[in-house]
Order: structure tokens, then sequence, then C-alpha cells
């Protein structure tokens, strides 16, 4: 492999002083734009930008492309393969990663928000000037029972959250083994039984082409009537013009999500998606832009785990 001489940072904003330290040590650094792009030999890369073979026309020298996130779906990893360029993710420094619970907590803070309607009270009392506890009757989360979709890293963090607030865990995850639920105190359950029982399911699967989608309107059909839905993970997962639906219907008491099916696809997707048209009419859901992972502590780590593993390869 030839020698790597010159690295572009696309998303330069606020990056770990040691991960570009790191990278400076492989060869010239280049933040945000490259003076020759001809001999960019590393694209480093967050979410904002989606690598796809039209950006890598322009880096014909690109060896490899990294990504400080644990999932891809802004990297065409299959265009990156067919073209010989390495991609390297959290995937390959997963140790580096566990004790990261950002996103775990804001699944919690999303979860409790949409309960207690949070925002919509803070919204009556500063901007329509109510004080009215009583328009805002819920319901403890004590005793409520919590479905995790997905007891990998994150969803093992919500668990232990949930479990410090008593309320009753059923899960989901054919790919862990019975000693990571029994480690938990966690019951183990199917998917539609999952979606019976739970008054909150809280995603938290990585997605695969083998599980785009997998939560459509018949599962969704199976969920209580009162019940909250909270995605952290991707859009991806499921599918929301169905919650969009239910919530129209009466048939979904919320939805919080941090992530969307189409926000990769670039400027105009926003006003096509059925989950902030029934949060702008009204409906019971809480939308953020994906910042789960977007603290600053989190995202020093993540950035400078992921240069070592680049240095590790390439920087020899």
């Amino acid at each position: 492999m030839s020698q790597i001489t010159n690295i572009l940072v696309l998303e330069p904003e606020n990056y770990s002083p040691h991960a570009l330290a790191t990278y400076r040590q492989m060869g010239k650094v280049w933040l945000g734009q490259a003076e020759s792009n001809t001999e960019v030999s590393i694209i480093v890369v967050r979410l904002a930008y989606r690598i796809d073979g039209t950006l890598l026309d322009r880096f014909p020298s690109l060896q490899a492309v990294v990504s400080p996130t644990t999932a891809l779906t802004h990297v065409d990893v299959e265009e990156c393969r067919r073209r010989g360029i390495e991609v390297i993710s959290l995937s390959d420094c997963r140790d580096a990663i566990n004790d990261i619970t950002s996103t775990a907590e804001l699944a919690l803070g999303l979860m409790i928000s949409l309960l207690r309607a949070i925002p919509c009270a803070s919204s009556e009392v500063v901007r329509n000037g109510s004080w009215n506890r009583n328009a805002f009757r819920s319901r403890q989360l004590s005793r409520m029972t919590l479905g995790i979709i997905g007891l990998g890293r994150l969803g093992r963090h919500m668990a232990r959250y949930a479990k410090a607030l008593c309320m009753e865990i059923v899960a989901y995850d054919p790919y862990q083994p019975q000693e990571k639920f029994d480690e938990l105190g966690v019951r183990r359950s199917d998917l539609l039984p999952l979606l019976k029982e739970a008054d909150i399911i809280s995603i938290h699967a990585s997605l695969t082409g083998a599980n785009y989608g997998f939560l459509g309107r018949a599962e969704i059909a199976e969920m209580r009537s009162h019940a909250l839905v909270v995605n952290t993970a991707r859009g991806g997962l499921i599918d929301e013009a169905a919650l969009a639906d239910a919530l129209r219907d009466g048939k979904l008491g919320g939805v919080a999500v941090d992530v969307l099916r189409d926000e990769d696809e670039g400027v105009g997707w926003m006003k096509e998606s059925p989950l902030i048209r029934a949060a702008k009419d009204g409906f019971n859901v809480l939308i953020t832009p994906h910042i789960g992972g977007c603290t600053s502590d989190a995202m020093h780590v993540t950035e400078e785990s992921i240069a070592d593993v680049a240095f590790k390869k390439f920087g020899g």
C-alpha cells in the first residue's frame, strides 16, 4: 500500500485535538477542504456528508474513508469496496466505546419527555401563559413495561436505566446469548409478544439490509393504543408512514425519534417526512436531529479511538 500523505477531515468543527494530532503523525491534514483533491488519501467524515460515487469521483487517490460512527448509512460501503477503498468505523474499535452512554441517555430523556409531555407543558407556560397542571396528568414510569428491541451496547445501558426506575423490562434480540438477558435481569421475548405487552418501546438495533423496515404496518398494529415508541437507532428500521397513521387514528400514544429514514438524502426530504408532518399537526411527536451521540466527551472518545485504528493501519 502506498504511503499516506494527505488526510482530509470534512467536518473539523470541534474535532478532538488529540485525534487531529494522531492524523498529523501520518501526513498532512486538511480541515474542511483540500488544496488538491487528487492527492487526498484518507477522508474523515462524521454524518454531514453522503459518501457515494459522485463524491468518490472527486478523490481518485483515496484509500480509506474513516467515520467515527457505529452505523454507515451515510457511506456507500459497496461502492467503496468496488473501488478498493477501505471503510473504517467504530465497529473496528468496539471495546473503546463500551462505556459511551450518550445515545442511551437521550433515549431515556425522550421517553420521559414524551410520557410527561414536558415540551408541551413548558410551551403552555412560556408561550401561552397557562398554568394548568391538570392538562398534563400522566403516569409514572415505575412498574410500566419497557420493551427494548436490540440488547447490544446501548440497549443494555437503557435496560440498566429502566431497572433503576423500577420498570418491568422485556427485550427482543435474537443475536444475544441468554446470559446477557440474565445478567441484566431482563425477560427475553419474541418480537410480537413484546409489541403487544410493552407500554413503551425503545429501539436500539443496528440497521442492516436484512432488517430494513422490519417494524412495518402489521407490527405497529400489534402495539397497545397508549404505547410510546422511541427510536434512537436508525430511521430505516421502522415504517414511519405507518407510525404517523397510527397516531392520527388514535392507535398509538406517541413517538419520539432522534433519527429519520431519509436524513441522509440531502435537501428537501424533511417536507416529505410523515412524522414531521404529524408533529406539525399537533400529534404527540418529538423529533431531534440525530443528536444521540452528539456530546463533546463521547465524540472526542470516538474520534480518538477511530484515529488510533487508522494510525495502526496506515501510519506505519
